[in-house]
């Protein structure tokens, strides 16, 4: 079963997922800062390429097409965040969302919700932040143990 499963390191995937929540997700939200109708507009104008007849060295990179691949992964990494915080239980979907969607702060959160800052730091949190990372689906954002008690990132 170890094998299907591999044995979690729970501090360092906590951390992962703050590291995830707290810097990449902010990160991609601003990169895909884009409504659907706002997006379909950046869509319709793009123009293809002009030609002109002229030979001219291959362009490395289309810039329209990286464009876009960057905003429709950033946009998918926004998504799936939102999901996976919806599939947390109450506490872990209440907290998460604040914290991460909203933007309250830790003694905010903790004051909301009705726990001691000791409880919230050392149980609620952390739970949360372990149900995130096995809701989230588009990257594995747990930290394995492995048999050398060496630790590997599931990425």
């Amino acid at each position: 079963m170890d094998s299907l499963f591999p044995q979690v390191d729970r501090d360092r995937t906590v951390e992962n997922c703050k590291h995830f929540l707290g810097s990449v997700f902010p990160r991609m939200l601003r990169a895909s800062g884009l409504t659907s109708t706002n997006y379909d507009a950046m869509i319709a104008e793009l123009r293809s390429p002009a030609m002109d007849g002229m030979p001219k060295s291959p362009s490395k990179l289309n810039n329209a097409d990286a464009t876009i691949i960057r905003r429709a992964y950033a946009q998918q990494i926004v998504e799936r965040t939102v999901e996976a915080i919806g599939r947390c239980d109450s506490i872990g979907k209440e907290l998460l969302s604040m914290r991460y969607l909203n933007n309250y702060t830790d003694t905010m959160c903790y004051m909301s919700i009705g726990y001691s800052r000791s409880h919230y730091f050392e149980h609620i949190k952390p739970s949360a932040l372990l149900q995130f990372a096995d809701t989230y689906l588009l990257d594995d954002l747990h930290i394995y143990k492995s048999d050398s008690n060496r630790t590997k990132s599931g990425l």
